[in-house]
């Protein structure tokens, strides 16, 4: 059971629920709303065709989702994805990365990322800040081979922002989630109107507003909370409406407007409109200026 952004609160028995298989490639996702359960559907879905859920992390590559499988739920997955050995419709192992590491190397390199992910849940912030960071470090070894999607650096990187966001690093914190947003998301959760996309895409804005907050009150015009995002001249307002339009196209699908995520969006302070600050607001253009960033401040 978890709150309108996937925060887990408890343990939820549903009959009804408990009904859906599991698929690597899911159909659906499991929504609550306070007390209440939703299935929605993450693409297209024709008539007579099985809803599927996930029951593990579908970011997993396929022997460590089998792995996870097995213990917990006794069956091993024959899902497209695993009989074809896919991790978010991309081969397990992508031909660069087996070029450039032996596959033992790559197991080994995952295990130890994700061992300092969890030493990290225990932790205080500023010292997991430092072994996610530890753990983001054996990736960015492997750059240019080791695609930003796999497993585990993407959830590394999302636990890296939220705690550099909790410790005062805001400008970093921005930069890693700008990175999931243009570079990871879209191909972890493919689809406009992904729950999970969608969240964190709210994640990202609620950081934004605090990073003007905090400019706004800064005796130097911003400039030591920008940091290197500074020097893109990036026009904040432009952004804010844009990463809003798209939370609110994205919202009937992925949540429904009566929800619990639609409550906590709309209890944000909306920065208004272009008519209110008299200027045009450009997203497109904005947008590539951020893209630009995240690609160039944070590996």
């Amino acid at each position: 059971m978890t709150d309108g952004t996937f925060t887990t609160l408890g343990t939820c028995l549903s009959t009804s629920a408990a009904l859906l298989n599991h698929s690597c490639n899911p159909s659906c996702i499991f929504i609550f709303s306070g007390a209440s359960l939703s299935i929605r559907s993450l693409r297209s879905v024709s008539a007579g065709s099985e809803l599927t859920i996930s029951y593990v992390d579908i970011t997993a590559p396929s022997h460590q989702r089998r792995k996870e499988l097995m213990p917990m739920y006794y069956f091993e997955c024959t899902c497209e994805y695993c009989t074809s050995k896919l991790t978010c419709g991309q081969p397990d192992v992508p031909a660069v990365l087996n070029a450039g590491l032996p596959s033992a190397k790559i197991f080994k390199l995952e295990a130890e990322g994700k061992r300092l992910e969890e030493l990290a849940e225990a932790v205080s912030p500023t010292e997991k800040a430092k072994l996610l960071d530890q753990a983001m470090n054996l990736f960015v070894s492997f750059k240019n081979i080791y695609p930003l999607w796999r497993y585990p650096w993407p959830s590394i990187r999302n636990e890296l922002s939220m705690v550099q966001w909790r410790i005062g690093q805001l400008s970093l914190a921005i930069c890693h989630a700008l990175k999931s947003y243009f570079f990871i998301d879209p191909v972890v959760y493919p689809g406009l109107w992904h729950p999970i996309r969608t969240v964190r895409t709210f994640t990202l804005l609620k950081m934004l507003y605090e990073l003007q907050y905090q400019m706004f009150r800064s005796a130097d015009g911003g400039d030591q909370v920008e940091g290197g995002l500074k020097g893109y001249s990036i026009d904040w307002l432009s952004v804010n409406k844009g990463l809003e339009h798209e939370i609110e196209d994205a919202m009937p699908k992925c949540f429904g407007t009566e929800s619990s995520f639609a409550e906590e969006y709309n209890r944000l302070p909306k920065l208004g409109s272009q008519e209110k600050y008299g200027r045009t607001i450009d997203w497109t253009k904005e947008r590539a200026k951020l893209r630009k960033a995240a690609n160039e401040l944070v590996d």
